[in-house]
């Protein structure tokens, strides 16, 4: 058997096992859902966590303009984030690469050539994964050694995060340039890995540690407007969705993560949670960002066309 279908094999097995536990849980705690009493709130809080969703698809907009101005693109901000908001629906399609095949696709209508974009998307991976990892390393030390209803220890928290964000990816670059160069350029269209230069590093690594900590402050919406659950704790919720949102980022084929996300994110709720809220949270999560990507999908097709983007 090559080596080629034992990864075939075991990144099918993997997800299956994920999405097997996923509904296993929905069945045995299925008894335990809270129910959802809709009314003004709960639908303010709904409306009010899309919103706050698409924000995520609009910082990694400028997240990418920022990049690519230090890789000496000229393109509006504009642009940037209507290209995001278009390539962004692509990672429901199987394979869960399909925005970032997208993205380089219309990018390449604009005249950005794609060997930049492959440069961009492969940097941005690397600091979403990095940043990721330390939002979750830092919240787990946390939980065991402090009190997170301390407003010095959240403060300090931050701080280390920020600091990570700044400072890893930049060591991890210079790493991966000496140890992993032929598969580095290979992914980033022939061009050896750059390094962007500190603004620009600062910048997309503080827009992304702002896109976790957005994601925990709409799970703790849905979890005190819609399950009128007013015990959660903004940091856990972070720290739980950054460790789902790495494995689902990460998991080949799963399409937005599918099944991989809602599997982690109810195991690491379930430690501090009812089991029915951290079920009903993972599935409600799911529906807020599915909508958020459709909303911001279909705003920048109605807009494709429009002069305004160019100014």
């Amino acid at each position: 058997m090559s080596i080629k279908s034992i990864k075939k094999i075991s990144t099918f097995a993997f997800l299956l096992l994920a999405f097997s536990f996923f509904v296993y849980y929905i069945f045995v705690n299925y008894k335990n859902l809270p129910q959802i009493h809709w009314n003004s709130i709960s639908l303010f809080g709904s409306i009010g966590s899309v919103f706050l969703y698409s924000l995520n698809i609009l910082a990694g907009g400028l997240i990418w303009h920022v990049l690519l101005r230090d890789y000496g693109v000229t393109i509006s901000v504009k642009e940037s984030i209507h290209i995001v908001c278009l390539a962004q629906f692509g990672k429901y399609l199987p394979g869960n690469v399909g925005q970032h095949i997208g993205r380089v696709a219309i990018a390449n209508e604009k005249k950005i050539p794609a060997a930049i974009t492959l440069q961009t998307i492969l940097m941005e991976s690397i600091l979403l994964a990095v940043i990721g990892i330390s939002i979750s390393l830092v919240g787990f030390f946390a939980y065991e050694f402090a009190n997170l209803n301390d407003s010095r220890g959240f403060i300090l928290q931050m701080v280390v995060i920020c600091l990570g964000a700044l400072f890893l990816p930049k060591i991890l670059i210079l790493l991966a340039n000496k140890f992993a160069k032929g598969k580095l350029e290979k992914l980033a269209g022939g061009n050896p890995l750059r390094i962007p230069n500190f603004s620009a590093l600062s910048i997309a690594a503080l827009l992304y540690v702002f896109t976790f900590v957005n994601l925990g402050i709409i799970l703790d919406i849905i979890a005190k407007t819609i399950f009128q659950y007013s015990e959660s704790n903004i940091f856990f919720l972070t720290t739980a969705f950054a460790w789902s949102w790495i494995l689902g980022y990460l998991a080949p084929g799963a399409p937005a993560g599918l099944g991989v996300r809602e599997a982690v994110i109810i195991a690491s709720l379930s430690s501090k949670y009812d089991p029915g809220i951290a079920i009903g949270l993972s599935i409600v999560l799911r529906f807020i960002t599915t909508i958020g990507d459709g909303a911001v999908f279909l705003v920048a097709l109605a807009f494709k066309n429009r002069s305004f983007l160019k100014s």
